[in-house]
C-alpha cells in the first residue's frame, strides 16, 4: 500500500484548518469583546469631548475589564467576559441621549413617517390600535412586547448555565453586533418615534399596557427609535436558536412577532422601524452564523 503522506500533501492538509480558521475567525467570544471594546473606545473620546465625563471614565473602566477577561486566567475572569456584553446592554442603551448630543444631529421622524405613508398607506402607529380597539388584543400585544426583556437574557444564561461554551459565544456575539450597530445608527441618525410626537388615546388601558409605559419612561432613550433594536435582537436571537437552541426557537420566534405587533400597536414605534429591525437582525444573525460557522460535530468538545 502506497502511502500518500508525502511532504507537500501534509503541508496542504496542515494550511487548510489554519487557512479556514482564519476565515471563519473562530472565537466568536474574542470577537464580541473586540466589538465592544470598540465601541466602548470611540464613544468614551466623542462623550468626553461633549462634556460627559463621567460617561467617558465608565466607557474606560469597561475597556479594562473587557480586556482583562479577553484570555481568563480565572473562572470569574472567563464568566464575566462570557456575559459582559449582555451586561453592558442595559447600561450603553440608556446612555444613547447623551451620545446623540455629543453627535450633535437632529431627529428625523418626518422622512420616517412619510416612508410609512408609502408602504402602508397611513401611519400603523396612530391607526393599528384605532382600528381594533379590544382590550383583550391589547394585553396579548403588550405582553408579547413584555416578553422581550426576558427574552434577549434568558437564552444566552440557560446556555450558560449548560456550559455550552460554543453555542453561548456565538450567541452573545450576535446580540452584542446587533445591539452596537443599532445604537451606532442611533447616534448618527436619530429618531425620537411616536410616542413622544403624539398621544396614543385610542390604546385600550390594561395592566400590561400600563407596565409596557411604565417601563418605557423611566427606561427607554429618546432618539433611538429607527431600527428597532428590540426588534432587530430579537429576530438575531431567533437566528442563533435556530442554530442552537431549536427547541426554543419556536417560542422566540412568537415573541418576535408580538414585539413587532406590540410596539406599533402601543404607539411605541413607527412600522418602518419594526421592518428595518427585523431585517437588520436576520442579516446579522445570519452573518454571524455563517462568519463563526463550525461544524456542529466539531463543537462537542467545546458545550
Amino acid at each position: 500500500m502506497i502511502s500518500t503522506d508525502t511532504p507537500a500533501n501534509v503541508t496542504q492538509e496542515a494550511a487548510a484548518p489554519q487557512e479556514r480558521s482564519w476565515l471563519a475567525v473562530r472565537d466568536p467570544r474574542s470577537a464580541a469583546l473586540a466589538w465592544l471594546v470598540l465601541y466602548l473606545g470611540v464613544t468614551a473620546a466623542l462623550l468626553g469631548a461633549a462634556g460627559h465625563g463621567a460617561l467617558a471614565i465608565l466607557h474606560v473602566g469597561g475597556v479594562v475589564v473587557a480586556a482583562w477577561t479577553v484570555r481568563p486566567r480565572s473562572t470569574a475572569a472567563r464568566a464575566i467576559g462570557d456575559l459582559l456584553p449582555l451586561i453592558a446592554a442595559p447600561v450603553l442603551y440608556a446612555e444613547i441621549p447623551s451620545l446623540i448630543q455629543a453627535m450633535g444631529g437632529g431627529y428625523h421622524d418626518a422622512l420616517i413617517q412619510r416612508w410609512d405613508a408609502v408602504l402602508f398607506g397611513d401611519e400603523p402607529a396612530r391607526t393599528f390600535a384605532a382600528r381594533f380597539p379590544f382590550a383583550g388584543l391589547s394585553e396579548v400585544l403588550h405582553l408579547g412586547y413584555l416578553a422581550y426583556y426576558p427574552a434577549i437574557f434568558a437564552p444566552a444564561l440557560l446556555l450558560f448555565a449548560r456550559n455550552e461554551r460554543r453555542a453561548l459565544a456565538e450567541t452573545v456575539a450576535a446580540i452584542s453586533l446587533t445591539c452596537l450597530v443599532c445604537w451606532t445608527l442611533f447616534a448618527l441618525w436619530p429618531v425620537e418615534g411616536p410616542r413622544y410626537l403624539w398621544s396614543a388615546a385610542s390604546v385600550p388601558d390594561g395592566p400590561a399596557r400600563r407596565l409596557a409605559v411604565t417601563l418605557l419612561e423611566r427606561g427607554s432613550s429618546r432618539g433611538a427609535a429607527f431600527p428597532s433594536s428590540h426588534m432587530a435582537v430579537s429576530v438575531a436571537q431567533v437566528v442563533l436558536a435556530i442554530r442552537w437552541q431549536p427547541r426554543l426557537a419556536p417560542l422566540l420566534a412568537a415573541i418576535a412577532v408580538l414585539v413587532g405587533l406590540g410596539a406599533v400597536y402601543g404607539g411605541f414605534h413607527y412600522g418602518v422601524d419594526m421592518l428595518a429591525g427585523a431585517v437588520l437582525g436576520a442579516a446579522l444573525g445570519t452573518g454571524v452564523v455563517w462568519w463563526f460557522r463550525t461544524p456542529l460535530q466539531e463543537t462537542r468538545s467545546e458545550r
